[in-house]
């Protein structure tokens, strides 16, 4: 697997991650520890911008 593959997956991976998920790349690559991070932070803010919670939040802004 090439660089450019492997840090494409761990963001990949990231952003596939559950809520509560440990980061199997912490402690072995800072590189990739930190593009999977990268990945499971957005994966939270899609979660969360998007979630059942945050549509009843904005239908009350109406």
């Amino acid at each position: 697997m090439t660089k450019r593959a492997e840090y494409t997956f761990a963001l990949y991976s990231g952003s596939l991650a559950e809520p509560g998920d440990r980061n199997p790349y912490a402690g072995r690559s800072l590189v990739l520890a930190k593009l999977w991070m990268r990945g499971y932070m957005r994966m939270l803010r899609v979660r969360t911008e998007t979630g059942p919670a945050m549509q009843r939040y904005r239908a009350g802004d109406r």
